[in-house]
């Protein structure tokens, strides 16, 4: 009976094997937001504002909301709000170089937030200048790569998810 029983469990684990290698490599989303982030300059000049342009695609059959100040950059930094440079890297040096983030000077008029819907199949652009996040030794010459993270996008009443998107590569000269 062992015999018989061996045979079975060896085609067990080669098929096992077979299946997860297949899939390695070829992750897909588990959730249909997508944050893409392009920099409007591959090439900024030191001391230049690095424009950043984020966008929020809803791939998700409802709408989704995001709660911000701003969609564009002001005086104040209202636009930075819930979004993150998380990962600032230059020149492929070990260390993350991310220090503070911009400070909000919400002037007293401005009651809170509002909500931008994003509707089904729908995006929202975002633009800031990265040259508002604080990095160890500053925003010095040379090629960086920079992870953007969108937080607090809410679903629905019971979840509020923050997207990363991929990095993005940049050079100042």
């Amino acid at each position: 009976m062992f015999r018989k029983s061996v045979p079975v469990f060896l085609i067990l684990g080669a098929c096992f094997t077979v299946a997860t290698s297949e899939t390695r490599g070829k992750e897909e989303r588990q959730v249909p937001i997508v944050v893409t982030v392009n920099v409007d300059l591959e090439i900024v000049e030191t001391g230049e504002a690095i424009p950043l342009t984020i966008t929020v695609s809803n791939g998700f059959p409802s709408s989704i909301y995001h709660s911000t100040f701003s969609l564009t950059p002001n005086e104040w930094n209202g636009e930075t709000c819930n979004v993150s440079l998380v990962d600032i890297y230059r020149d492929d040096e070990p260390g993350n170089l991310y220090l503070a983030r911009p400070k909000m000077d919400i002037p007293i008029t401005i009651s809170g937030t509002g909500r931008r819907e994003i509707k089904p199949g729908g995006k929202l652009v975002i633009r800031t200048d990265a040259r508002k996040w604080k990095l160890r030794d500053g925003w010095l010459p040379g090629k960086y790569r920079v992870t953007v993270r969108v937080n607090n996008l809410t679903v629905d009443k019971y979840s509020k998810l923050s997207v990363l998107a991929d990095p993005v590569q940049f050079e100042i000269r």
